[in-house]
């Protein structure tokens, strides 16, 4: 036994990367069909409509401070940290580690939630400011409310990010992709409440509260079905938690480095949320944040189904080193690339089957709302090539911070995402009409996130060395040709009128088939070795 090292924890979950990004996709892919539900539910129910704006934005505010204060700082440090006292068979370490998170995002988020609380008149009307179309004092008042209601989600945030990093260390993935189907579960319900119960496209002063207790306490409910049920798991695993400020030996240090990085770099992605709020609040129209959410939701559907799955159970494998974990980190770069250079493709193949989807579902679009709806085929356009970059920081980032790079992570992260906040801030102007608000704002997610993703190309081979980028480049044009080949395809079969819900759907179907198909194919064509991989991994 000498010199063999130390054994891993007997907690740590069996398995390669493949299973458990096989595991991790299946249950994301069913949250996030039943995400995409609640969109769809959402605009049904609530929908491009004064009170649709108000709830989209305060309900944006929890989030956004969550994930300045703490969310960057946890997600960098729980996987890694815990990761590793767990590789080392240092379960005891492990614990105290998760405990130490636990204590200090619960000292941080608790005042937090008090501030917002206190402060959400204000916050209220900063950002919601004077509506075209909406009666001003009747947003600021249930935008007030709203934001009452959803301060509590600040602190449920930290609570699920701690348990869902824990189990991830611990190669528990199954828990944690669950969770986001449960708290759709329960906001669907709120929404089909919200429906049946109140007419969202009254004046706003006419809305009774309990209509927007109804809607804002409800999310606040769905967010502790996202985060309280994963208690139960990590019980299971045997994990002690010790309130404690203190994190073990050798720990607080690289703690603290990777703390720094992680709220470097989400502070810089939410200066560019609270850029959109801004923005789209100040345009002329009804409704573009709400808008703006349906394309982000349209972006991020295979954002992660394909590339989050691979990201997040290769994370845990990264934090040995070795040519392992650049084994590891090269087939999830791979896979990265490719799924997420298709999905693009795809989306601008179907943007107008999604825009169509939208119009015919939306309580707003009959009203004031209809402008920004009209807007969404462009906005999804735009967004999409933004995919391929942000599918590498998924992963590039993560690469980073298991190997105690986090700095780097930062640095091309926050670049990115400050060329993302500074593009429309520079062309779009106070008052500009909502089409072309959405259409910059698109716009600079893409070239923000092309910029993060090739800065990350380059720091992910510096240090982990030219072996974990190998063939990249290759499969990339390969799969690009092919499911641009797939959209011509798409222009000249296909039709581009279609009005009616069933034969909508099909048509995204079988446009999004083609550019598929035509990635495949090109792939195949033009990176037969990387091909080998990816058909491999997904066979297996």
């Amino acid at each position: 036994m000498t010199g063999a090292g130390p054994s891993p924890s007997a907690r740590l979950g069996t398995g390669g990367l493949v299973g458990a990004a096989a595991l991790v996709a299946a249950v994301t892919l069913a949250a996030r069909a039943v995400g995409l539900v609640r969109w769809f539910v959402f605009s049904h129910a609530v929908g491009a409509t004064c009170v649709g704006q108000v709830y989209t934005t305060a309900n944006t505010v929890p989030n956004v401070l969550f994930e300045v204060a703490a969310g960057g700082a946890l997600a960098a440090v729980a996987v890694p940290l815990v990761a590793a006292h767990l590789q080392r068979g240092d379960e005891d370490a492990a614990d105290r580690t998760a405990s130490a998170l636990a204590t200090w995002s619960l000292t941080v988020l608790l005042p937090l939630a008090a501030l917002v609380a206190l402060a959400a008149g204000p916050i209220t009307v900063w950002l919601l400011g004077d509506t075209a179309g909406c009666d001003p004092a009747a947003m600021h008042a249930a935008g007030r409310l709203m934001l009452l209601l959803f301060a509590p989600q600040v602190v449920l945030y930290g609570i699920g990010i701690v348990l869902a990093g824990v189990l991830q260390a611990h190669r528990r993935f199954l828990a944690a992709a669950v969770a986001p189907l449960l708290s759709s579960v329960v906001v669907i319900g709120v929404y089909l409440g919200f429906g049946a119960a109140y007419d969202p496209t009254v004046p706003l002063q006419q809305l009774p509260a309990a209509a927007l207790w109804l809607l804002a306490g409800g999310t606040t409910v769905g967010v502790v079905a996202l985060s309280l049920p994963l208690l139960v798991p990590a019980a299971r695993l045997g994990v002690r938690w010790r309130p404690t400020w203190r994190f073990p030996d050798g720990t607080g240090r690289r703690a603290g480095a990777l703390v720094v990085a992680g709220v470097a770099a989400v502070a810089a992605q939410q200066l560019t949320s609270v850029v959109v709020l801004l923005l789209t609040n100040a345009a002329t129209g009804v409704a573009g944040i709400t808008v703006w959410t349906y394309a982000q939701t349209a972006y991020l559907l295979p954002y992660a189904v394909l590339v989050v799955p691979l990201a997040t159970a290769a994370f845990p494998r990264l934090a040995g080193g070795g040519a392992e974990a650049v084994r590891v980190l090269r087939g999830a770069l791979l896979g990265a690339v490719v799924a997420s250079l298709a999905a693009a493709v795809a989306l601008v193949a179907v943007r107008r089957e999604v825009g169509a989807l939208f119009v015919l579902l939306d309580a707003g679009s009959g009203g004031a709302g209809r402008r920004a709806l009209e807007s969404l085929p462009l906005t999804v356009a735009l967004l999409a090539p933004g995919l391929l970059g942000f599918a590498v920081l998924a992963v590039g980032t993560r690469a980073l911070y298991a190997v105690g790079s986090p700095r780097r992570a930062a640095a091309a992260t926050a670049a990115g995402w400050g060329v993302a906040a500074l593009v429309p801030l520079l062309v779009v102007g106070r008052g500009a009409d909502v089409g072309t608000t959405l259409a910059w704002l698109a716009a600079g997610s893409s070239v923000g996130m092309t910029v993060a993703g090739l800065l990350l190309v380059r720091e992910v081979r510096g240090v982990w060395g030219p072996a974990a980028t190998a063939g990249l480049g290759r499969a990339a044009a390969g799969c690009l040709a092919g499911a641009l080949t797939g959209v011509l395809l798409r222009e000249q079969l296909l039709p581009t009128d279609v009005s009616a819900w069933w034969p909508l759907v099909l048509v995204a179907a079988g446009g999004g088939g083609l550019v598929l198909a035509g990635a495949a194919g090109g792939l195949r064509l033009a990176a037969p070795q990387q091909w080998r991989v990816v058909s491999g991994r997904l066979s297996r």
